[in-house]
């Protein structure tokens, strides 16, 4: 895709600044007229301090400095990029679309500096197929509406190299961020075969945390609920025992740590969890995944095993070494069914107290925890915070793709395009709006609000099916399904009901009383 400038100035004598926007991993091209033979500087970055492009970013912050030959005459220079440098060359990497026509970079400024003359300036964008007009969203707060602007786009923009990488530095598949990513983009649009492509990869090159082992799990089942990709499942479920580490089973029934439990990462970003002999997170994730299985006995005898390692006066210790009580504990806990919905309160109290204690990655599960457990508005508070731990950081720090980390500072060698601390993107349509299939390919999807204090809501969300749209506010909630789809709707105080494309359903929420009339026009076209 071919970007053209949002701006361009001179914030120095003889110096160019261009500035597309948005960062974008892509390639430069210039058309540029002299009159002789001149030797001019470009540079290109994604980090702008002081009203000029940071030369010295730091680490995998993208800064990258050419000297280019100017020729007599007007003439297109298009600019090489060295090969990406992997800070382990062992480990596999991706690697640019034949389409890209080179190596890329993720940048959005272009420093030129010993030319004056005009400029044609083009980035020239790589990104998956992606429908920008799949979904939309759009809220009576101005800042989540920008957050939900900004994951949507980190999602199409960290789509350059065909999967789902863990961003600049690495250019690599992970299934924890495969499972942050994959959420986010099903919400955005409705095209599977990147998440396809990314579980296949990591069949083949798995990597090392516990928890990434386990969380495979869920990415397949979480996969085939939105696809209804049966082929792709039944091929990939016989290798799903080999994700639950029982080789690692003790004799307590409990999933023994063996140097890889990961809990949250980086480490600094775990709310001083005390690892031990046998840590509850992963044990969590085993639970989850077991429960995915159909492996009900199993699971069900896991969970007593737990709750008696692990849970004392009201909250979850870290490990049975240990007596400690972190966010981390207490969310997955709440999050994978572990804890008890007569124990949520109390847990969510202690979580509250807790703030934004996790890495971005973390940030996804504990709000999931928080709507699971009914802390609505904490959860809107967390998403909409303008404190450091927080997406408005991001976007104050100038990053118009989610980082690795909420800041430099919590992370030095960080990069600035990853779609893991991308939550947001699922989370609203998931949670806010409560939109979940329950069979495959949105046959039957659950629709359970939940807008906390916001005033009004609007939603776009994709299926294979056509767009569901919702429009709420604090008096009346609309829903349109699209042909072939069942709505499971549950509202508070309201039995749970079975709703079908075929009418148009309005709520009134004050008095409880639902209005329904036969509306043959809001059956959507399919894709």
């Amino acid at each position: 895709m071919i970007i053209y400038p949002s701006s361009v100035s001179t914030p120095a004598s003889g110096v160019a600044l261009i500035d597309f926007g948005k960062d974008a991993f892509a390639r430069l091209e210039l058309e540029l007229t002299c009159d002789c033979v001149r030797n001019i500087e470009v540079c290109i970055g994604e980090v702008f301090t002081n009203g000029r492009l940071n030369r010295a970013p730091g680490d995998y912050r993208c800064f990258k400095s050419f000297q280019l030959q100017l020729r007599p005459g007007r003439h297109i220079y298009q600019i090489e990029i060295p090969p990406h440098q992997a800070p382990n060359p062992a480990l596999p990497k991706l690697y640019p679309p034949k389409e890209a026509g080179g190596e890329i970079a993720p940048f959005r400024y272009v420093e030129i500096t010993g030319y004056e003359g005009e400029i044609i300036a083009r980035q020239m964008a790589v990104f998956a197929p992606f429908n920008d007009q799949a979904a939309s969203f759009k809220c009576s707060d101005e800042r989540l509406n920008r957050i939900w602007e900004f994951c949507k786009y980190s999602i199409k923009a960290t789509s350059a190299f065909g999967m789902y990488i863990d961003g600049e530095r690495e250019r690599l598949p992970y299934e924890g961020d495969a499972y942050i990513n994959q959420l986010g983009h099903f919400c955005c649009d409705c095209d599977y075969s990147m998440a396809r492509r990314t579980i296949d990869y990591l069949f083949k090159y798995p990597t090392w945390p516990t928890e990434w082992s386990l969380i495979m799990i869920p990415v397949v089942f979480e996969y085939y609920l939105y696809s209804d990709d049966i082929e792709s499942f039944e091929g990939w479920k016989p290798r799903l025992c080999e994700k639950l580490c029982l080789d690692r089973i003790g004799d307590d029934g409990l999933l023994l740590n063996n140097g890889k439990d990961i809990v949250d990462w980086p480490a600094g970003e775990r709310d001083g969890y005390e690892l031990g002999k046998i840590n509850l997170v992963p044990n969590c994730y085993l639970y989850h995944a077991l429960t995915l299985l159909g492996e009900n006995e199993k699971a069900a005898l896991l969970k007593n095993n737990i709750r008696q390692k692990f849970f004392r006066n009201g909250l979850f210790i870290d490990s049975t070494d240990s007596r400690h009580n972190s966010l981390h504990g207490n969310m997955f806990a709440v999050r994978f069914g572990i804890a008890e919905p007569a124990e949520y309160p109390l847990i969510l109290k202690f979580i509250r107290s807790k703030g934004m204690s996790c890495s971005v990655y973390g940030a996804q599960f504990l709000l999931e925890a928080c709507y699971q457990g009914g802390a609505v508005d904490y959860a809107l508070e967390l998403m909409t915070s303008g404190g450091l731990r927080s997406w408005m950081n991001m976007l104050k720090c100038g990053s118009t793709i989610t980082m690795e980390a909420w800041d430099d500072s919590f992370k030095p060698n960080q990069d600035w395009n990853h779609a893991w601390g991308a939550a947001p993107a699922n989370i609203i349509p998931r949670e806010l709006f409560g939109i979940k299939p329950l069979k495959p390919g949105f046959e039957v999807f659950q629709f359970k609000p939940q807008m906390g204090s916001l005033q009004s809501a609007q939603l776009r969300h994709p299926t294979p099916h056509g767009p569901i749209e919702i429009e709420m506010n604090r008096k009346e909630i609309r829903l349109s399904l699209p042909g072939g789809t069942v709505a499971q709707v549950e509202l508070p105080g309201q039995p749970v009901q079975m709703k079908t494309h075929s009418e148009v359903f309005e709520w009134n929420i004050k008095s409880s009383v639902r209005k329904g009339r036969v509306d043959k026009s809001c059956v959507c076209a399919e894709y």
